[in-house]
């Protein structure tokens, strides 16, 4: 696999997006990954969150049954430990000095849990998954979750690419407040290129694309 830096991508890479709230003006979003270098900007988001998703840290899919016990409580160590060994991965998007969101994304053996479905859906697992998105709460409704998915797809290809899951909530017909769209939207992924392999449970998809590697 190739290694890739977190500085970020390069400032052709930088994502402008319109936003949907007030004033129609463009914004400009880097996306770096996180990494040791970037731990304190992403540190810094989640704590102004109270540690995100009851104190998640985003270590949810990094957790086994088995382990869960064992780190309750201790999550933000667990994820610095985990940054910090190049065992966890986020394209994390910055607006100036500030992260305003992020997408997990890795392997599944770096994100082994709630991997189950798979056997219903007979598929073979994919070679990267797309866990969950968070978007800061001052910035939602701006494309920061689109940046931040564009940004782990080429992370993902500058490592050689693969096979590429996500795990949109299905809103159609449903009210969703935009605070919990932690694994973000079907539409989103269907612009990006992914495709339905088929649900888990009654409000999750599985969607997959193939990345190139470069």
């Amino acid at each position: 696999m190739k290694k890739f830096s977190a500085r970020g991508v390069s400032s052709d890479d930088h994502i402008a997006s319109r936003t949907t709230q007030g004033r129609q003006s463009k914004t400009r979003f880097l996306v770096r990954e996180l990494g040791g270098e970037t731990w304190p900007d992403f540190a810094r988001i989640v704590e102004k969150h109270n540690g995100v998703w009851g104190g998640c840290w985003c270590t949810a899919f990094h957790l086994k049954r088995s382990e869960e016990k064992e780190w309750a409580g201790k999550h933000k160590a667990l994820k610095e430990r985990l940054v910090r060994a190049n065992r966890s991965h986020a394209a994390l998007v910055y607006d100036g000095p500030d992260v305003v969101g992020w997408c997990q994304f890795g392997s599944p053996a770096e994100l082994p849990a709630r991997m189950s479905g798979f056997n219903r859906l007979g598929e073979a697992p994919p070679d990267w998954r797309i866990t969950c998105f968070f978007i800061d709460r001052d910035h939602r409704k701006e494309g920061v979750a689109k940046a931040a998915l564009e940004g782990a797809l080429r992370f993902i290809a500058a490592r050689g690419g693969g096979t590429v899951d996500g795990y949109p909530i299905d809103t159609r017909g449903k009210p969703y407040s935009s605070s919990f769209l932690w694994g973000g939207t079907e539409s989103m992924f269907t612009e990006l290129g992914f495709h339905p392999l088929g649900n888990l449970g009654t409000s999750k998809r599985v969607m997959r694309k193939v990345v190139r590697g470069r």
